[in-house]
């Protein structure tokens, strides 16, 4: 008799096809999906490109760049930056595999 899978093995399973296996998330690196969202702004799929003293943030999708802001993430000047990109009109540009491409150790073949 198989023994039945508790909700998290299932999401385990579902990630990386061991439902006894953790998955792993990138975290840094261009690459990297990150969701812009907050309030009543639209959410952007975006990744971020370090360049010196700024951060271009590039869509996720089209990989067009939509702005950029401090990398030492000055709260004022990070704050106006991420609205305009939030605001740049690639709201639908989610791309198809979020959020398995941030996933290291995924199964492939996901449905």
């Amino acid at each position: 008799m198989q023994e039945a899978l508790t909700a998290e093995q299932k999401i385990r399973l579902a990630l990386t096809g061991d439902p006894y296996r953790d998955p792993h998330f990138k975290s840094e690196g261009e690459d990297v999906v990150h969701v812009l969202s907050g309030g009543s702004l639209p959410r952007a799929w975006v990744t971020y490109h370090h360049d010196g003293e700024r951060i271009t943030v590039r869509c996720a999708g089209c990989k067009q760049v939509l702005g950029s802001f401090p990398a030492d993430y000055e709260p004022v000047e990070t704050v106006r930056c991420i609205t305009a990109i939030q605001l740049a009109g690639h709201e639908g540009h989610m791309p198809a595999d979020w959020p398995f491409m941030n996933i290291t150790n995924r199964r492939t073949g996901l449905e």
